[in-house]
């Protein structure tokens, strides 16, 4: 543990994204990943597996950082 004297007291914490959904079902990763490497948007593909478009861009940096994903031209934003 760290000495008292590099802790510093918290105040006012606040949970960011608690409201998103970070659970996914591995078939609906799989449709995810299908639906990127088929170039659709990310809006597009929000809409079609029912998920809020941050849920989806946190499944696509998830899939990413796995290697289950390509790039593609124009990237994440051009996805958009």
């Amino acid at each position: 543990m760290a000495p008292k004297t590099f802790l510093k007291p918290r105040k006012n914490r606040i949970v960011v994204l608690e409201d998103l959904n970070f659970v996914w079902d591995e078939p609906e990763l799989m449709e995810l990943a299908e639906l990127w490497e088929q170039e659709y948007s990310v809006m597009y593909i929000s809409d079609q597996l029912g998920r809020d478009t941050d849920e989806v861009i946190i499944g696509l940096i998830h899939l990413a950082r796995e290697d289950m994903i390509s790039q593609r031209r124009g990237g994440l934003l051009n996805g958009l």
